[in-house]
């Protein structure tokens, strides 16, 4: 009975771990588009950081300078890119 305790124990605390680290790698963010090109986006983050995104990761294709887009950032680079209502 002890040993499947342990197995129970050592499961959960897998699960809890597990779901904690996908909630840290995606988050939600914020910026300003500085350059739209042809492949590529290139956008200045709210705290201060430029990113330069593939167009395949931007779901509003009409961006233009000046826009204002949110974004996740998924192991450290912005995915989801759209224009911010």
């Amino acid at each position: 009975m002890r040993n499947k305790l342990g197995i129970i124990a050592a499961a959960l605390a897998v699960v809890l771990f597990s779901s904690t680290l996908v909630s840290a790698q995606t988050a939600k963010a914020s910026g300003t588009v500085i350059v739209v090109e042809k492949e590529v986006v290139q956008i200045k983050a709210a705290d201060g950081k430029t990113y330069q995104v593939k167009m395949v990761d931007v779901l509003e294709k009409n961006l233009k300078t000046g826009d204002m887009v949110e974004y996740e950032v998924v192991e450290g680079r912005p995915v989801k890119v759209a224009k911010k209502m």
